[in-house]
């Protein structure tokens, strides 16, 4: 069951509302006493956050009472959460921000994520930009889309004058051209030592939260990342998304991806050819 346009449209109105009311207002605008860390100095959380879920599971209950909800926050609260993913008919996934270390610091790359999930599958996925205002979205099956604002519309809640891109991913097929993202530091040890080095094959490697990270890689400016650990939030939408424009995503093992997972290493690519030539050369 794939989102009727109605209960998309309400879903992208709530996130949008979300970015300009909350997320926007207090971006270069925090004070210490507004960020707290949670498992490390790295992993923070603001009033920002905070209040960007309760927000959108405020409205969502409002719009869907029926629909179970998983938000970032509320899992770091209660770890079960999660159960809801696979145990309920529709589960709204949500993290209020994402790229919380980047918005704390003031740099942009940050965004607001959102996925439906429909009996353990992600139906409807969005990627929203609250900087720019415009969102990547996509329904299973239906392709995925680039819905951009003009300057005047931008942060005004008006719907776009602009009809949305249709994504396609064209593979790059030389591998010494790659571009990718990871983070070289969320490794530890040996581990870290030789990823660094075979990170040195490609032309460039950023590290970029989940947001921008399927962001960049469904508008085709780089082509493959992969990620350390496995979160509903971070990956349920940007998977839907990337695999809609033609892109191959799935454990670095070979694991086929699910939302309701926890553990191992996502390796999105452009193409089968490209994934398999990429995970054989970070397995061996």
């Amino acid at each position: 069951m794939n989102l009727d346009k109605v209960s998309q449209d309400r879903l992208i109105d709530i996130v949008r509302r979300a970015g300009q009311d909350i997320v926007m207002p207090n971006f270069r605008q925090l004070n210490s006493e507004d960020v707290e860390t949670k498992s490390s100095l790295s992993d923070l959380v603001t009033i920002a956050d905070k209040a960007c879920e309760v927000f959108i599971t405020k409205e969502i209950q409002l719009h869907f009472p029926d629909w179970a909800i998983v938000g970032e926050e509320a899992t770091a609260d209660d770890a079960s959460t999660t159960d809801k993913i696979d145990n309920t008919d529709t589960c709204v996934i949500i993290d209020p921000i994402d790229g919380t270390w980047n918005y704390a610091h003031g740099l942009s790359d940050f965004g607001i994520i959102l996925a439906v999930v429909v009996k353990g599958e992600t139906r409807f996925g969005l990627l929203y930009d609250p900087v720019n205002d415009d969102w990547i979205y996509a329904n299973k099956g239906d392709g995925a889309f680039f819905q951009r604002t003009s300057l005047e519309e931008r942060g005004q809640q008006k719907i776009p004058t602009q009809a949305p891109l249709a994504l396609h991913i064209k593979p790059e097929a030389n591998m010494e051209r790659l571009a990718g993202i990871m983070s070289i530091h969320a490794y530890m040890g040996e581990k870290q030592q030789d990823f660094a080095i075979k990170a040195t094959h490609f032309s460039r490697i950023n590290n970029l939260p989940s947001c921008p990270a399927y962001r960049q890689l469904s508008l085709g400016n780089f082509h493959f990342s992969l990620t350390y650990k496995m979160l509903p939030w971070d990956h349920a939408a940007g998977v839907l998304i990337y695999t809609e424009t033609g892109g191959v995503c799935r454990l670095l093992d070979g694991t086929e991806y699910r939302p309701a997972m926890l553990d191992g290493e996502m390796l999105a690519a452009q193409s089968e050819a490209q994934w398999q030539a990429i995970a054989e050369h970070f397995r061996k």
